[in-house]
C-alpha cells in the first residue's frame, strides 16, 4: 500500500502536469473503499475484478501473477509509456519527468 500513499501525496502534482491518476487492482470495491478510508486516500480505486486490463496491459501474465507498474497516456498526443514490476511511488520523481517529457 505505501506506493499507492506516496501517489496519492503526488496525485495534485501529477494532475497539474495534465494526467488523472488512478489506481487499478483485481481488488472488489469494498477493499479498495478500506484501503481509501484507512490511508486517507484521495485517489480513486478502480477494480478489475476479473484482470482483464490487467492482462490486456501486461500487469497481470498467464500465470496470474500481478506486477505492480503504472501506465500513462498524454491525452493529447496519445503517446504512452508503461513500466512493468516497477515502484511508481518510490521512483515518483522519474515518474514525474516522464510525464513532463511527454507533454507537448
Amino acid at each position: 500500500m505505501d506506493q499507492l500513499v506516496q501517489l496519492d501525496e503526488q496525485r495534485e502534482e501529477l494532475e497539474e502536469l495534465g494526467y488523472n491518476v488512478y489506481g487499478i487492482s483485481p481488488a472488489p470495491p469494498e477493499q479498495h473503499q478500506q484501503a481509501i478510508d484507512h490511508f486517507d486516500l484521495d485517489i480513486e480505486l478502480l477494480s478489475d475484478p476479473m484482470g482483464q486490463v490487467g492482462m490486456d496491459h501486461d500487469f497481470i501474465d498467464d500465470e496470474n501473477m500481478i506486477y505492480r507498474g503504472f501506465m500513462a497516456v498524454q491525452p493529447e498526443t496519445n503517446q504512452y509509456v508503461k513500466e512493468i514490476d516497477y515502484l511508481a511511488g518510490d521512483n515518483i520523481d522519474q515518474v514525474k519527468e516522464t510525464l513532463e517529457s511527454m507533454n507537448p
